[in-house]
């Protein structure tokens, strides 16, 4: 048999630092995985509410087209409506705009534009109701418009220069 050697005046001290050396690995791993644990949990979170908000969505009550659905009428209103949406959502902006730019004026300042359909109502002020008519004038000949008419006009007093706002109608015609 072999002999046992003892010697306590000599530390075990290899031992003591591999023993150092796992303790920070293991402390250092248990970090990674609470941290990577709080990451999966609020990912989780995140897509539970996403999910709440779908199915939310998926039983939200559409009274109208419930209604509509036996009543002819209703249903053809709301087809006239959507269509409407649709025409506005559809419309060559481009196209309009230039042509709106084609026949600005410095005496006239637009100030809206409004879409409904094919019908566009225009929002602005002229410095005198001349250029107003003029504009009108180079709307029409400008080829995207039709049928342009002045709606309303006011007339208006700004610190002493008079000037004249206005709505107009017109049809869109587009490009020719």
């Amino acid at each position: 048999m072999r002999a046992l050697h003892l010697d306590f005046l000599h530390p075990a001290a290899p031992r003591l630092r591999l023993a150092a050396t796992l303790l920070a690995l293991g402390i250092a791993a248990t970090l990674a995985v609470a941290w990577r644990h709080h990451v999966l949990v609020a990912e989780i979170d995140e897509l539970g509410a996403r999910v709440a908000d779908t199915d939310r969505l998926a039983r939200r009550d559409l009274p109208r087209m419930r209604e509509a659905v036996g009543d002819p009428k209703l249903v053809a209103q709301e087809v006239s409506r959507a269509n409407a949406v649709l025409a506005s959502l559809t419309l060559p902006w481009d196209a309009m705009f230039g042509s709106l730019e084609k026949a600005s004026d410095p005496g006239v300042a637009l100030l809206g534009v409004q879409p409904a359909g094919r019908q566009v109502r225009l929002l602005g002020e002229a410095r005198r109701l001349e250029d107003l008519l003029a504009y009108i004038a180079r709307l029409e000949s400008s080829g995207g418009f039709a049928n342009v008419f002045l709606a309303s006009h006011e007339l208006k007093q700004n610190g002493g220069a008079p000037s004249v706002a206005f709505t107009l109608n017109a049809d869109w015609a587009g490009e020719r």
